[in-house]
């Protein structure tokens, strides 16, 4: 789990991943938390299903790069945000990060600080230098919370921002 100022971040087990896109409210209440804005919608419903719960139920594979990471409000008790890493690192020590919060409680500073969180982590883990992360053209959103983490802008491809964050000290 990792703590931030407002926010317990905690990756999913397995299970907890099958409760989170097989039933409205199933996670909260085996976890004993609120009921909040937490939807699992396309594309997100198919990546977990398609892409994370196999890689999750191979053994060879690190269940902390695959599984989403849920971002609870402490005071709420609520999930209001969530992402993932995209596999382990490469043989470069580079991940990738995907994010997302639900719209009713965007412009809140839940992301910024969820991926700070997941930086922070990452930066503790022998094998990561770099985290990447892409941001479609039209997202500013999504740009200005990885500015606020302190990632560059390092490529174009199409309408595709690719951003990246060194770790200091690697």
């Amino acid at each position: 789990m990792i703590e931030t100022q407002r926010l317990s971040i905690v990756p999913l087990s397995l299970d907890q991943l099958r409760l989170h896109i097989a039933d409205r409210y199933r996670l909260e209440e085996t976890l004993g938390l609120q009921r909040g804005h937490r939807e699992v919608v396309e594309p997100l419903l198919s990546i977990l299903t398609y892409f994370t719960i196999p890689r999750l139920q191979n053994p060879a594979n690190d269940p902390l790069y695959h599984t989403m990471w849920m971002a609870i409000d402490r005071q709420k008790q609520q999930f209001v945000a969530e992402a993932k890493f995209k596999g382990e690192p490469d043989e470069t020590g580079t991940v990738e990060i995907g994010y997302g919060t639900y719209p009713a409680l965007q412009r809140q500073g839940y992301m910024s600080e969820l991926v700070g969180g997941l930086l922070n982590w990452a930066g503790q883990q022998s094998g990561i230098r770099r985290v990447v992360a892409d941001t479609d053209t039209e997202n500013v959103a999504s740009q200005k919370v990885l500015e606020k983490n302190k990632f560059n802008l390092f490529d174009r491809i199409e309408n595709m921002l690719w951003w990246e964050y060194i770790i200091v000290g690697k």
